[in-house]
């Protein structure tokens, strides 16, 4: 998994990538804030299918302006756009980004009543699900979640979201999904997506405990080659914080147009004095469709130079049973990020 952004880094100093937005501007009716990270890193592969073999690379790069307009009884009005830069793409794989490109951008209207957001934005799933992958770069594979499911980024989406007390509700409709033609890189192009539905809800405990779960449903615009029109998931996440130590578990179910899956994530988190982590992170997935299972091992370690820049060194093996749904490999990647 190619992480872009450090949407739950549990017991880390970092929660989002605009935790530490700058703010530039301040008045009495606007704040305009800067936010953003650059990433450098260096990556190994024995079969170049997790990443890359022994390059250099900048991907990932990302640069976000967020402006909020203050109103009468507590009402805002907000607009965020966020651009990823490949500054040093990262060759080899065939799936990187050799282009800087739109990552979100969305506009909202918000108070006491929640939050209406409408435009390109972060899926359900990719807000609440998932939070066992602490991982730098290679986790996370049993949150299996894509553009093409309404899973990972919707292109025109409408979100409804409220806060209350410890409680995070989340409700999506996509209006649907273009895709590019993908010939070029030698992919089939996708089936796109009529319109796609998604909830979920989050609860965090005054005690370290924290619990999720979204259902997202798609509708396609015609049938896949495994004869459905029709993607649906659902994710159940438990986290657990207890002084320096974090634990987090994901289940995740997935049928996609008639490719069934099913997704089981587990990690364990220590950090010591001084800024520096060490994690484990287990991923399990069964194809079953294609009769093919995975087993991935993540391990790595992290240290804050400050509480705007990490360094890290991550190894991940993935191992299938068979070679329907992919093939073996392992990875090394070491590499900085500094956020601001």
């Amino acid at each position: 998994m190619k992480k872009t952004v450090v949407a739950a880094v549990i017991g880390s100093v970092v929660a989002s990538a605009s935790a530490m937005a700058a703010e530039v501007y301040k008045s009495d009716d606007l704040s305009v804030s800067v936010y953003g990270n650059l990433r450098a890193r260096y990556e190994t592969t024995d079969n170049g299918l997790m990443g890359a073999d022994s390059t250099f690379t900048g991907e990932g790069t990302e640069l976000g302006l967020s402006m909020t307009y203050f109103m009468d009884n507590n009402m805002y009005v907000n607009g965020d756009v966020l651009k990823e830069f490949n500054i040093i793409p990262e060759n080899g794989d065939g799936f990187d980004d050799s282009e800087d490109f739109l990552k979100f951008g969305s506009v909202a209207i918000g108070g006491d009543f929640g939050e209406f957001r409408m435009g390109r934005m972060s899926a359900v799933q990719d807000t609440l699900a998932g939070q066992y992958d602490i991982t730098w770069e290679y986790g996370g594979t049993a949150n299996i979640k894509s553009d093409a499911a309404a899973t990972d980024r919707l292109t025109n989406g409408i979100q409804y979201k409220i806060d209350v007390n410890n409680f995070t509700v989340m409700a999506q409709y996509h209006t649907g999904q273009e895709f590019d033609d993908l010939k070029f890189v030698g992919l089939p192009d996708k089936i796109e997506i009529d319109q796609a539905y998604a909830v979920g809800a989050a609860w965090n405990s005054d005690f370290g405990l924290g619990l999720s779960g979204t259902y997202t449903r798609s509708e396609r615009t015609s049938r896949s080659e495994n004869g459905g029109d029709k993607d649906t998931s659902w994710t159940l996440n438990a986290t657990y914080e207890w002084q320096a130590l974090s634990l987090a578990a994901m289940y995740s179910d997935y049928d996609f147009a008639g490719d069934e899956q099913t997704g089981v994530g587990a990690m364990a988190r220590y950090d010591f004095p001084m800024g520096f982590g060490l994690y484990g992170v287990y991923d399990y997935v069964d194809y079953d469709t294609q009769n093919d299972k995975l087993n991935q091992y993540t391990i790595g370690a992290d240290y804050w130079l400050t509480s705007q820049v990490v360094s890290y060194m991550e190894y991940a093996d993935q191992d299938f049973d068979k070679s329907n749904a992919g093939q073996d490999d392992n990875a090394f990647t070491i590499g900085m990020r500094l956020y601001f």
